[in-house]
C-alpha cells in the first residue's frame, strides 16, 4: 500500500516583487527579454485557450503556454511579475498538477497598423 501524498501549497514557477518596474521573459532555449511595464499594453487569456496567455509590451507580442495560469495572469495584471521562464520538464508531472509553471514561451514583433502579430514558434 502507497502512502497518501501529503497536501502542499502550490508551487508558483515566476517570480514576483511588490514595486516591479520590468519583467524578463525567458524562453529556456535561446532568449530572455527583458520589458519595461511602462510599456505594457495588455495582457489576454481567452476562457477557450485556458493554457495560453499573450501579453503586448514594449512593441512586442509575448506567447505563454503552460499551467494553471491564474496567478501567473494575476502577477501580470498587478504588474508584479518579475521574471517567468519556460519548464517544458514540468509538463506532464503529476507531482506538478497544483503548480503553476510555463512549458513555452515565444516572441514576435508587435506589426505595425495591422493590429496582429506573427508568433515565432
Amino acid at each position: 500500500m502507497t502512502p497518501p501524498t501529503p497536501l502542499r501549497k502550490p508551487k508558483l514557477h515566476f517570480d514576483t516583487a511588490a514595486h516591479s518596474s520590468h519583467v524578463t521573459f525567458d524562453d529556456g532555449k535561446e532568449m530572455r527579454r527583458n520589458l519595461p511595464w511602462q510599456h505594457y499594453v495588455e495582457a489576454r487569456w481567452e476562457y477557450g485557450e485556458p493554457d495560453l496567455v499573450k501579453v503586448e509590451i514594449g512593441g512586442w507580442v509575448v506567447v505563454i503556454r503552460g499551467h494553471n495560469l491564474g496567478p501567473l495572469f494575476l502577477a501580470m495584471e498587478d504588474h508584479t511579475l518579475t521574471r517567468v521562464r519556460a519548464q517544458p520538464a514540468l509538463d506532464g508531472d503529476r507531482e506538478r498538477e497544483m503548480d503553476t509553471f510555463v512549458t513555452m514561451i515565444c516572441f514576435s514583433k508587435k506589426k505595425a497598423e495591422s493590429g496582429g502579430a506573427t508568433p515565432s514558434f
